[in-house]
């Protein structure tokens, strides 16, 4: 083939077409390469259960904010109450969920803002064993009694009734990791009474035992919320709330924080939690105690 042909362009200008087919070419397969998945949303939740309990209660939560959000959301823990909060104060995850006097610590340090809360309130009961011998409060005189970790309302609470029946100083309270761990601490005799949430207990699965007895209530405590990370976009936000709120609840399982329906607190409820979240602040102002060895 003659260079000079008349019907080939120049070699200059043959090169540039080339070019621009190429260009055109990547240009093509980049258009047609769909978008990468937004990253997971990430709900942070209280440790009240063993963290496989825990994970697969708000299970049903979880599948439904991801299929309204059109969004894969992922569901963790943390070791304990106080980890929770190091996390939070540092904005780590999409959405936590916090006690109640916890939650308005967050909201009123860190900027967090309410995303929803269970509408039903919680009660707080003293349980000691069915087949044991306590039937009243003096009964537990000299024994121990477990709660979770010192930053949980409940034994914030607990604490409190102890207070009221004289027996602050008169048994020995033991903070235990989970809801599980104490209700497995009660079966063996290891505790004399247990403190915890009405729907912290029904939300156990088994093997855990349930052989309880209620021998106190204390009602009208506030249930977990939810919070957004200060830094999440007003659109985002109202779309997750608009989710959680369109939860429905299994009529089939027991009232718990993870089987709900979903609202506000007002402002006048979340002021009522001021105080206890004073006791939460000065808590995490303490020095974290020594391991045992």
């Amino acid at each position: 083939m003659n260079p000079s042909d008349p019907a080939l362009p120049a070699l200059p200008a043959r090169r540039a077409l080339l070019a621009l087919a190429a260009l055109s070419t990547v240009a093509g397969a980049r258009a047609q390469t769909p978008p990468s998945p937004s990253p997971p949303l990430v709900l942070a939740l209280a440790p009240f259960l063993s963290p496989g309990s825990l994970l697969a209660t708000f299970e049903p939560l979880r599948a439904h904010l991801q299929q309204r959000l059109g969004q894969a959301v992922e569901t963790l823990t943390a070791r304990d109450f106080r980890s929770l909060m190091e996390s939070t104060r540092r904005a780590e995850h999409d959405v936590v969920q916090l006690p109640a006097h916890l939650a308005r610590l967050a909201m009123r340090d860190w900027a967090w803002q309410q995303v929803a809360a269970p509408l039903e309130p919680v009660t707080v009961i003293v349980a000691v064993r069915d087949r044991g011998s306590v039937r009243d409060a003096a009964g537990l005189r000299g024994q121990a009694v477990a709660m979770l970790d010192p930053l949980s309302l409940t034994a914030t609470v607990g604490r409190r009734w102890l207070d009221q029946q004289g027996l602050d100083d008169a048994v020995t309270v033991q903070a235990m990791p989970s809801i599980n761990s104490m209700l497995f601490a009660l079966d063996r005799g290891e505790v004399a009474a247990i403190v915890a949430g009405d729907t912290q207990v029904n939300a156990v699965i088994p093997p855990t035992p349930r052989g309880e007895r209620v021998l106190a209530r204390v009602e009208g405590i506030p249930a977990p919320l939810y919070l957004a990370r200060p830094t999440l976009p007003a659109p985002a936000l109202q779309a997750l709330r608009n989710a959680m709120l369109a939860f429905e609840p299994d009529p089939a399982r027991p009232p718990t924080a993870a089987n709900s329906r979903l609202g506000l607190l007002t402002p006048a409820r979340l002021a009522a939690l001021d105080a206890y979240a004073d006791i939460a602040r000065r808590a995490l102002a303490q020095p974290v105690p020594p391991a045992r060895p």
